[in-house]
């Protein structure tokens, strides 16, 4: 018999859309994801990596909830 797995999760998925939903969200405020970066102390590629959902740690986990928290006032969990 199959089984289907569910999984819950807490603050912003990785995506191409998410992605392009934190690029619009920052250019709305005036500013850039690239100058959020620098202001943060982040490499610009891995912000995008995380967003995209290709970084698969922690530190990738921090930065979208870091974003969902500025940019959408979502808090961490």
């Amino acid at each position: 018999m199959h089984q289907i797995n569910v999984t819950y999760t807490a603050g912003m998925v990785g995506s191409d859309e998410t992605y392009r939903a934190v690029r619009a969200a920052f250019v709305v405020r005036g500013t850039t994801l690239n100058a959020w970066c620098k202001a943060n102390g982040f490499n610009r590629q891995t912000v995008e990596k995380a967003l995209k959902g290709l970084r698969h740690s922690s530190t990738g986990a921090q930065i979208r909830e870091r974003i969902a928290a500025e940019l959408f006032g979502q808090r961490a969990a």
